[in-house]
């Protein structure tokens, strides 16, 4: 729900996605959200995904980016007191960069591991409702690590069940990474034009969907890729790695069952920048990246 990103989009995007999940009946009627992009929207799930990721070229100079990421989603927890609702979980993400000469780093595994907070308050005779979250974590890759790994995000957000289609919300996002804190306003809307397709403009999250029927989900979708680390690694100049990135895919989702789904997802990755820093958080070096093809695959135990 972001008009723009300037924090790290794995704790935004599955800590939303969480926010979304665990509010019921929100978002219109009860209708359950798509997750094209594996990121937590929709029923709670314990979902393992993994992305290969085409060569990122550098613009300015010779070689790329070569990635694969792996991401966990966990709900632990999730219980109610009148009209507020509480739920916790746990996020895992782990990366895997060659950056070929770049900055003399070579081939490293980049972590994120978070813990995720979740409120929410929803009258039934009331069309409005609010949620809230906070996401710390720390982002390394464990080999030196230390303050700049912390990282946090929270959103607070305020919304209308506008009629049985239509949920609108609104409210302001935070977040802080490798030590610089951001504040944005945010506002997205839920629309289910007929009973098998939805859209879900949620930025920086956009994704159509179309369910012929109750065991298959078509979606197009974009998203935000990329993160934000410190590490120790082999160049002991360059100490946090900010990489920006976009996504977009169609996605083919197939339910087995009431609680196994498997989806599969393909598209480019675009929009991508690179920024190697000190420990100062000066740029040593960065490069625009070249669009990429890639392609997913994320299985699921819903509830």
């Amino acid at each position: 729900m972001l008009w723009e990103m300037n924090c790290s989009p794995f704790n935004l995007s599955c800590a939303l996605g969480l926010a979304l999940a665990l509010l019921s009946p929100f978002p219109v009627s009860g209708a359950e959200l798509i997750d094209p992009a594996a990121l937590g929207f929709g029923a709670p799930a314990f979902t393992a995904d993994f992305t290969a990721q085409g060569t990122l070229d550098y613009q300015n100079e010779s070689g790329g980016i070569d990635l694969y990421e792996f991401r966990a989603l966990a709900p632990l927890a999730k219980w109610e007191s009148g009209s507020w609702l509480f739920g916790t979980g746990l996020n895992y993400s782990g990366t895997g960069a060659d950056f070929g000469g770049a900055s003399g780093l070579g081939s490293t595994t980049l972590h994120q591991l978070e813990v995720r907070l979740f409120t929410a308050y929803e009258e039934k005779s009331s069309p409005w409702w609010a949620l809230g979250f906070l996401s710390p974590g720390i982002a390394s890759d464990f080999k030196d690590l230390g303050s700049d790994a912390f990282a946090a995000t929270g959103l607070g957000l305020i919304g209308y069940h506008w009629n049985a289609r239509l949920d609108l919300a609104a409210g302001v996002f935070a977040g802080y990474r490798l030590g610089e804190a951001t504040v944005l306003p945010a506002v997205g809307f839920i629309w289910r034009p007929t009973e098998r397709c939805i859209v879900q403009a949620t930025p920086p999250i956009l994704a159509i969907g179309w369910q012929p029927n109750t065991d298959w989900t078509l979606g197009l979708v974009g998203y935000p890729a990329g993160g934000s680390w410190e590490i120790g690694g082999k160049n002991e100049a360059v100490r946090q790695i900010d990489l920006t990135l976009w996504r977009a895919a169609l996605s083919l989702e197939r339910r087995f069952g009431p609680h196994w789904r498997v989806s599969a997802r393909g598209g480019v990755a675009f929009g991508g920048e690179v920024e190697f820093r000190d420990a100062s958080e000066r740029v040593l070096s960065s490069s625009d990246l070249d669009p990429s093809p890639f392609g997913a695959l994320a299985v699921k135990w819903a509830f």
